[in-house]
């Protein structure tokens, strides 16, 4: 009876000991790969929740919708504006003709501080912090050139706010749109017209808006981590810009 008794106790401990490990082995490697998988999914969403701001944008630049409000859920992050936008901004410059462009943005911080998605004139960015200087665009602003025209069309829209607003949770981002302001700039005479953009320090997207100047045809012509500077399409003989300001009420 006694060794019946121990091998019981020694077989108890032994499953006991497996169990242990077992929940060790799941506390170790697989807690933490669920909360990197949560952690992306909060991601993705946002990025699809920035899209559709970018709709909404779209609506009142293009549409002349005067007022727009988005209700959605912000998880895993917070999402802010500041006021006064951004320090980034686009130059264009014809001949002595120097222009700036004040920007701004609707940012998502991921809760880890690993991952950004922005809004920034009309485009949706994403950023690894891992990489300060590496960007992607993940959806493109309303930017063309009417070649039958010689034509080049940009739109600078600022997003900017009385006071500093974040949220987590659910949400409502309500914006409204200031009457737009049209620059034309006619270079027949010979002038090169060049467009620079100047990244933020601490929000820099000059890799995305690079790649996306060169989808349009573009020649770029210098620039560093933080700028690109990028000619006008040879053929274009006419500039117009578009400038809108979009001020957000609440988030």
């Amino acid at each position: 009876m006694s060794n019946a008794a121990v091998s019981e106790v020694v077989g108890f401990m032994i499953i006991f000991g497996i169990m242990l490990s077992g929940i060790g082995l799941i506390t170790l490697y697989g807690y933490p790969m669920l909360l990197q998988e949560q952690q992306n999914t909060n991601i993705r969403n946002m990025e699809r929740n920035m899209i559709l701001l970018q709709s909404d944008v779209n609506a009142l630049v293009y549409k002349n919708v005067p007022y727009k409000e988005t209700t959605m859920q912000v998880s895993g992050g917070t999402l802010r504006v500041d006021p006064g936008g951004l320090t980034s901004s686009f130059t264009v410059v014809n001949g002595t003709d120097i222009n700036d462009y004040q920007l701004g943005e609707i940012l998502y911080e991921s809760q880890d501080g690993t991952t950004t998605v922005s809004l920034e004139n009309g485009a949706v960015h994403t950023r690894l912090t891992s990489s300060p200087t590496g960007s992607a665009m993940l959806a493109e602003p309303r930017w063309f050139y009417d070649p039958s025209t010689q034509t080049f069309v940009m739109s600078i829209i600022k997003i900017d706010s009385s006071e500093y607003m974040a949220q987590t949770g659910i949400g409502t981002v309500r914006m409204k749109l200031t009457p737009p302001v049209q620059e034309r700039f006619d270079f027949n005479n010979g002038n090169e017209v060049t467009i620079t953009y100047t990244a933020d320090n601490e929000n820099n997207y000059n890799i995305a808006w690079r790649n996306y100047f060169n989808e349009l045809g573009m020649t770029y012509t210098g620039g560093g981590d933080t700028s690109s500077q990028f000619n006008l399409n040879p053929t274009a003989r006419t500039l117009i810009v578009k400038t809108y300001t979009i001020t957000i009420l609440s988030l």
